[in-house]
């Protein structure tokens, strides 16, 4: 009998066998390991070709069964090959079918056990380890954990004996699926087991996922990652430092570095027991606040293949960068930042962007309703200018969508109301229209006759003074019209309306905003923000007024293009004061980030925000005989003007030279106004009577001095010389990339393609800046070049 071949390259775990034991040619027994190896080190093991372990079934297929030993491939003819790899496919087919009848067969047995177990209440285990049932049940004896799948589907059970023993399910399926603990808000925890899982959601108050064993922790913090892309990802390890390899702690790095998630392991003391290992027993030992400590403390590990043996240079700050913050979304009321979230979880847009749609939903319906009094004699609408900074692409009018259709469709029910004012109004004026030409023509023929006598202008004049006048029908929402069109429309056909549009550029680069025109038309839109009347004046067609309007304006533009207006109105576009009335974000891009969801059936916060919305919009405008608007005045609560002037002077306060917003004091001086304007549309939209209170306006305030926070990161940037600004937009694109390809270096092709810095000369240029600060620097791998990020950006170090 010739010697068995030995095959190194098959890892039977992975194939999911259990490999018996096997007789060599020696007669000596050799047993399979779990990796495939030999298990002794007296001989070979013997293995088929096939992927079967020898002696593993009662009989061999017919061909082989007569031998002991594997044929060699290179032994065999073509046609013995062919039939060998498809009897090989058909046996791990027919492996995969069995394996997912077992696993189904588990399901519904496991799903059986968890419906007959009662809710936990008490259990000696969980009094051993010091933890709450969090939603766990029980069986006879013992605790009953179920185990589901990212779409909720349970799969198997885990369960507990009083004195600590483990069993999962026989046959049911662990690998990928994981135990919940609480809902995931900002932070989701993932960890090993269920007592660990529980002292962290006790601990820290955050959701906890509970992946059962250290061999699990990648495949579900993958698929939760992908799910909960909004989520910050903390992976606590077990610390089996008595361990080989310390395969708790490996493990969780492999999983937190596939998501550039965080990792946590616990601290314990220097004379900590050979027993304590993780979160629970540091929970017992140490405390919630130790636990608690660990968890604030996790970072991201380096990415994989991470160079950190080169040295790098102390890191530098880069002057030019101001980093943005979290929006306050929590200042929003509830059912607004709930409808927020709604759309959030869905088309995944940056949350600033979709905030800016649903305020600007709030201004456009209520605007005509309200205005607001700060002080004595200090009054004005409680319309707001949005300005969003983002690329094309970051679904802005699909945010927009969501949020002003019940706008829109207050729109079409007004315009259906009004078709028989439309008709009637049409034959009216045709009517009047053939009346005054026939007069016209009388006058002619009398002109022509030279009959002194008769003196027609009374009459004509009395006529056109009782031109039919068309119906005022709301129209609330404009696209991109220009500011000489928006006025108009304005003053003859509804006193109350917003510029909403995704794409701005045509609004900034309207021929309404050129060098001949763009003073006046800058200095109108200032107007309509202030609410004041405006004149007017046309050479060639009617000259008109606009009284009592108020005017909504939320844009998305593009940095270039906001730039290039920058440019070519030459600081008029600041000079004036017109920027200054923008509330400012300049959101971070969601793009790469986004994986498809499939859409919700049903959208009960944007229902009740829709539903409020049509309320507002079907209570009568308050519009006076001239056209113009007469708003209620809402006042400040004493508690909330007290906040007011507060908020008003700590921004005052920093408007001297050299103070934090002197470089922003035209921006600045506004925000105390759009404050108390965001809080009178607050207190209108949740109902709420008599003067604005205190949670209004603070609420407001918060979110006011966000926008100003992004006002001076962009102006701050964009006042700045190229050459100084580059490296920090160059890092803060960079960073984003490599997060999301889990790297740590940037080809310079990529840079160019799709950077923000992208004609050669300044991005080399920006490249040598941040080698000198020492955050990248310039490699060479072949004939490639990349930049390559200091690994203290990316793992939480000093930025």
């Amino acid at each position: 009998m010739s010697d068995p071949i030995e095959l190194f390259s098959l890892d039977i775990a992975a194939a999911g066998l259990t490999p018996p034991p096997t007789i060599h040619a020696d007669g000596k027994v050799h047993r399979f390991s779990s990796n495939g190896k030999r298990g002794d080190d007296s001989g070979y093991y013997s293995f088929h070709l096939d992927g079967i372990p020898a002696g593993m079934f009662g009989c061999w297929r017919e061909g082989i069964k007569h031998t002991w030993c594997a044929k060699s491939d290179n032994d065999m003819t073509q046609a013995e090959r062919g039939a060998h790899r498809q009897r090989v496919k058909a046996m791990q087919v027919q492996r995969e079918t069995d394996t997912a009848l077992r696993q189904h067969q588990a399901s519904e047995s496991a799903a059986s056990l968890w419906a007959k177990s009662d809710p936990a209440t008490d259990h000696p285990y969980l009094t051993a380890k010091g933890i709450k049932p969090h939603g766990v049940k029980v069986f006879g004896d013992k605790l009953v954990i179920p185990i589901r799948d990212t779409d909720g589907k349970l799969h198997s059970v885990q369960t507990i004996g009083a004195a600590g023993d483990k069993r999962f399910h026989p046959g049911g399926r662990v690998k990928g699926c994981y135990f919940p603990i609480g809902k995931p808000a900002d932070v989701l925890i993932i960890c090993e087991g269920f007592a660990t899982g529980a002292s962290l959601n006790e601990a820290t108050g955050d959701a906890v996922a509970v992946v059962f064993n250290a061999g699990n922790l990648e495949e579900v913090t993958v698929a939760l990652g992908t799910k909960y892309p909004k989520l910050k990802i903390v992976i606590a390890a077990d610390d089996d430092h008595r361990t080989t390899g310390n395969p708790g702690v490996t493990n969780a790095t492999a999983a937190a570095q596939a998501v550039m998630g965080f990792l946590a392991v616990p601290v314990f003391p220097v004379d900590r027991g050979d027993c304590h290992t993780d979160f629970n027993d540091l929970h017992q030992t140490g405390g919630a606040a130790a636990v608690k400590a660990c968890i604030e403390a996790a970072a991201i590990p380096a990415p994989p293949g991470m160079n950190r043996t080169a040295e790098w240079p102390e890191l530098q700050p880069l002057i030019a960068r101001l980093d943005p913050q979290e929006y306050p979304i929590d200042a929003l009321p509830d059912s607004v930042r709930c409808a927020v979230q709604e759309v959030a979880a869905f088309v995944k847009a940056p949350i600033p962007l979709i905030a800016t749609s649903a305020l600007a939903a709030l201004s456009l319906a209520i605007q005509s309703h309200a205005d607001v009094e700060r002080a004595a004699n200090l009054s004005g609408p409680c319309s707001l200018f949005l300005l969003a900074i983002a690329e094309s692409g970051e679904r802005k009018s699909t945010c927009d969508g969501y949020f002003t259709k019940a706008i829109r469709d207050y729109e079409a029910q007004e315009l259906e109301a009004a078709k028989p004012l439309i008709a009637a109004y049409k034959s009216k004026h045709d009517a009047w229209e053939a009346q005054r030409n026939g007069l016209k023509e009388r006058i002619k023929e009398l002109s022509r006759k030279g009959n002194p006598s008769i003196d027609p202008a009374p009459e004509l004049h009395e006529l056109d003074m009782g031109e039919p006048t068309p119906p005022r029908i709301p129209q609330l929402i404009y696209g991109d019209a220009t500011p000489e069109a928006l006025t108009h429309s304005l003053s003859k056909e509804w006193p109350s309306g917003g510029v909403v549009s995704s794409e701005a550029g045509t609004v900034f680069g309207s021929h309404g905003m050129g060098k001949e025109s763009v003073m006046r038309n800058l200095s109108a839109l200032n107007q309509l923000w202030d609410g004041v009347t405006l004149k007017t004046k046309r050479r060639s067609t009617e000259s008109f007024i606009v009284r009592g309007a108020r005017l909504t304006m939320a844009l998305q533009v593009q940095e270039a293009t906001i730039r290039a207006f920058f440019d070519s109105t030459k600081g008029l576009a600041r000079g004036t004061g017109f920027l200054a009335r923008f509330l400012i974000s300049w959101p971070k891009s969601t793009q790469g980030f986004r994986p498809f969801t499939e859409a919700p059936a049903n959208w009960p916060a944007m229902a009740a925000f829709n539903g409020r919305l049509t309320l507002i919009l079907n209570q009568p405008a308050p519009i006076d005989d001239d056209g113009a608007l007469t708003p209620a005045m809402l006042t400040l609560a004493p508690d909330a003007k007290a906040a007011w002037v507060a908020f008003h002077n700590a921004i005052e306060a920093e408007l001297s030279t050299g103070r934090e917003l002197f470089d922003v004091r035209d921006v600045a001086s506004k925000t105390a106004d759009n404050a108390a304007r965001l809080a009178a549309l607050f207190h209108t939209f949740t109902a709420s009577v008599g003067p604005i209170d205190i949670y209004a306006m603070e609420s407001a305030a918060r979110i006011a001095a966000w926008h100003l926070t992004e006002a001076r990161r962009f102006l701050g940037e964009l006042a700045m010389p190229a050459e100084t600004a580059n490296p920090a937009r160059l890092e803060s694109w960079m960073l984003d990339y490599c997060k999301r390809e889990y790297t740590d270096k940037v080809p310079t092709r990529e840079l160019q393609r799709c950077g923000p810095v992208r004609d050669k000369h300044p991005l080399t240029a920006a490249i040598m800046e941040l080698a000198e600060l020492g955050r990248a620097r310039l490699v060479h791998d072949s004939k490639k070049k990349f930049v390559h990020i200091n690994p203290a950006l990316l793992t939480g170090g000093n930025s």
